[in-house]
Protein backbone atom coordinates (compact mmCIF):
# COMPACT_ATOMS: atom_id res chain seq x y z
CA UNK A 1 0.00 0.00 0.00
CA UNK A 2 1.21 3.66 -1.02
CA UNK A 3 1.89 5.44 2.23
CA UNK A 4 -0.49 8.25 2.80
CA UNK A 5 0.71 11.96 4.11
CA UNK A 6 3.91 11.07 4.79
CA UNK A 7 2.59 8.10 7.34
CA UNK A 8 5.06 4.79 7.26
CA UNK A 9 4.55 1.47 8.43
CA UNK A 10 7.61 0.28 10.53
CA UNK A 11 10.50 -1.64 8.35
CA UNK A 12 9.83 -5.07 8.01
CA UNK A 13 12.49 -6.69 10.89
CA UNK A 14 12.30 -3.45 13.11
CA UNK A 15 9.76 -4.74 15.82
CA UNK A 16 9.87 -7.68 18.13
CA UNK A 17 8.51 -10.32 18.39
CA UNK A 18 4.76 -9.96 19.85
CA UNK A 19 5.30 -13.62 21.54
CA UNK A 20 8.69 -14.18 23.81
CA UNK A 21 7.85 -16.56 26.08
CA UNK A 22 10.55 -15.77 29.33
CA UNK A 23 8.47 -12.58 29.40
CA UNK A 24 5.12 -14.63 30.25
CA UNK A 25 2.60 -12.10 30.22
CA UNK A 26 3.56 -12.31 26.25
CA UNK A 27 2.33 -15.13 26.00
CA UNK A 28 -1.62 -14.46 26.74
CA UNK A 29 -1.10 -11.04 24.78
CA UNK A 30 0.42 -12.07 21.48
CA UNK A 31 -1.66 -12.75 18.85
CA UNK A 32 -2.32 -16.22 18.43
CA UNK A 33 -3.41 -15.88 14.49
CA UNK A 34 -1.41 -13.66 11.35
CA UNK A 35 -2.00 -10.21 11.72
CA UNK A 36 -4.88 -8.92 8.92
CA UNK A 37 -3.49 -5.89 7.48
CA UNK A 38 -6.07 -2.81 7.53
CA UNK A 39 -6.25 -0.32 5.00
CA UNK A 40 -5.57 3.15 5.72
CA UNK A 41 -7.93 5.32 5.39
CA UNK A 42 -8.03 9.04 5.57
CA UNK A 43 -9.87 9.35 9.18
CA UNK A 44 -6.67 7.45 10.52
CA UNK A 45 -4.44 10.17 9.27
CA UNK A 46 -6.26 13.59 9.87
CA UNK A 47 -6.99 12.73 13.26
CA UNK A 48 -7.34 13.35 16.10
CA UNK A 49 -7.92 17.00 16.34
CA UNK A 50 -7.89 17.86 20.33
CA UNK A 51 -9.58 20.98 22.08
CA UNK A 52 -7.00 22.84 23.99
CA UNK A 53 -9.41 22.38 27.00
CA UNK A 54 -8.59 18.45 26.94
CA UNK A 55 -5.72 19.88 29.07
CA UNK A 56 -6.25 21.70 31.44
CA UNK A 57 -3.38 24.84 32.56
CA UNK A 58 -2.57 22.42 35.77
CA UNK A 59 -2.70 18.95 34.09
CA UNK A 60 1.08 18.67 33.65
CA UNK A 61 1.61 19.28 36.96
CA UNK A 62 0.36 15.93 39.39
CA UNK A 63 1.43 17.41 42.56
CA UNK A 64 -1.44 20.22 42.47
CA UNK A 65 -4.10 18.28 41.33
CA UNK A 66 -5.68 17.98 45.01
CA UNK A 67 -5.56 19.77 47.85
CA UNK A 68 -2.89 18.36 49.60
CA UNK A 69 0.93 17.53 48.52
CA UNK A 70 1.14 13.98 47.10
CA UNK A 71 3.73 11.94 49.19
CA UNK A 72 6.94 11.24 47.65
CA UNK A 73 9.77 12.92 45.94
CA UNK A 74 8.88 15.28 43.10
CA UNK A 75 10.39 15.21 40.24
CA UNK A 76 10.40 16.91 36.75
CA UNK A 77 9.73 14.76 33.66
CA UNK A 78 10.16 16.37 29.99
CA UNK A 79 10.94 15.73 26.45
CA UNK A 80 10.79 16.52 23.04
CA UNK A 81 8.46 15.21 20.28
CA UNK A 82 10.05 14.60 17.10
CA UNK A 83 8.68 12.70 13.89
CA UNK A 84 10.83 10.29 12.16
CA UNK A 85 12.92 12.99 10.04
CA UNK A 86 13.79 15.10 13.69
CA UNK A 87 11.44 17.67 12.79
CA UNK A 88 9.11 18.63 15.74
CA UNK A 89 5.46 17.32 16.48
CA UNK A 90 3.55 20.39 17.54
CA UNK A 91 0.30 21.20 19.92
CA UNK A 92 0.15 17.20 20.39
CA UNK A 93 -1.16 15.91 23.29
CA UNK A 94 1.08 14.08 25.62
CA UNK A 95 -0.66 11.74 28.73
CA UNK A 96 1.08 10.12 31.31
CA UNK A 97 -0.11 7.69 33.43
CA UNK A 98 1.95 5.95 36.80
CA UNK A 99 1.93 4.67 40.09
CA UNK A 100 2.46 6.72 43.10
CA UNK A 101 5.06 6.74 45.40
CA UNK A 102 4.51 3.49 46.68
CA UNK A 103 4.03 1.80 44.27
CA UNK A 104 -0.07 1.85 43.79
CA UNK A 105 -1.96 2.47 40.92
CA UNK A 106 -5.17 4.58 41.76
CA UNK A 107 -7.21 1.48 39.65
CA UNK A 108 -9.52 -0.93 40.95
CA UNK A 109 -7.44 -3.98 39.14
CA UNK A 110 -4.12 -3.07 41.46
CA UNK A 111 -4.87 -4.94 44.64
CA UNK A 112 -0.78 -4.74 45.84
CA UNK A 113 -1.17 -4.04 49.74
CA UNK A 114 0.97 -0.81 49.27
CA UNK A 115 -1.16 2.21 50.41
CA UNK A 116 -3.21 4.97 48.21
CA UNK A 117 -2.18 8.56 48.23
CA UNK A 118 -5.27 10.46 48.51
CA UNK A 119 -3.86 13.84 47.00
CA UNK A 120 -2.24 11.55 43.91
CA UNK A 121 -3.57 9.98 40.87
CA UNK A 122 -0.84 9.44 39.03
CA UNK A 123 -2.96 10.75 35.44
CA UNK A 124 -1.39 14.06 33.68
CA UNK A 125 -1.64 15.43 29.94
CA UNK A 126 -0.52 18.25 28.49
CA UNK A 127 0.42 19.80 24.89
CA UNK A 128 3.70 19.95 22.87
CA UNK A 129 4.68 23.51 22.29
CA UNK A 130 6.06 24.86 18.96
CA UNK A 131 9.65 22.83 19.56
CA UNK A 132 7.56 19.92 20.11
CA UNK A 133 8.71 20.06 24.15
CA UNK A 134 6.31 19.11 26.88
CA UNK A 135 6.68 18.83 30.44
CA UNK A 136 5.76 17.30 33.67
CA UNK A 137 5.74 17.92 37.12
CA UNK A 138 5.02 15.01 39.39
CA UNK A 139 6.38 12.36 41.95
CA UNK A 140 9.10 9.40 41.76
CA UNK A 141 6.82 6.49 40.76
CA UNK A 142 7.05 3.09 43.18
CA UNK A 143 8.28 -0.61 42.28
CA UNK A 144 5.49 -2.75 42.29
CA UNK A 145 5.39 -6.84 42.27
CA UNK A 146 3.65 -8.43 39.91
CA UNK A 147 2.67 -12.07 38.87
CA UNK A 148 5.68 -12.33 35.62
CA UNK A 149 7.78 -15.34 37.62
CA UNK A 150 8.70 -15.91 41.05
CA UNK A 151 9.56 -12.47 42.83
CA UNK A 152 8.86 -10.17 39.54
CA UNK A 153 8.62 -6.56 40.64
CA UNK A 154 8.65 -3.85 37.50
CA UNK A 155 10.78 -1.29 38.27
CA UNK A 156 9.92 2.82 38.87
CA UNK A 157 8.13 3.75 35.38
CA UNK A 158 6.03 6.15 34.07
CA UNK A 159 3.97 5.47 30.88
CA UNK A 160 3.65 7.86 27.96
CA UNK A 161 0.74 8.32 25.02
CA UNK A 162 1.64 10.61 22.62
CA UNK A 163 -0.82 10.95 19.33
CA UNK A 164 1.04 12.73 16.87
CA UNK A 165 -0.74 13.80 13.95
CA UNK A 166 -2.90 10.81 13.27
CA UNK A 167 -4.17 8.17 15.21
CA UNK A 168 -2.10 5.75 13.27
CA UNK A 169 0.86 7.41 14.66
CA UNK A 170 -0.35 7.09 18.29
CA UNK A 171 2.66 5.65 20.32
CA UNK A 172 2.29 3.64 23.91
CA UNK A 173 5.30 3.40 25.69
CA UNK A 174 7.37 3.63 28.89
CA UNK A 175 10.12 5.72 31.01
Amino acid sequence: MKPLLGYRKPAPGTQPSHLYPPYVSSIKRAPKQPLVAIPITLSEITGPAFPKGIASPNAFDLTRQHKGEPLGECIEVGGRVVDEDGRPVRHTLVEIWQANAAGRYLHKNDQHNAPLDPNFTGEGRTFTDEDGRYRFVTIRPGAYPWKNHYNAWRPQHIHFSLFGPAFATRLVTQM
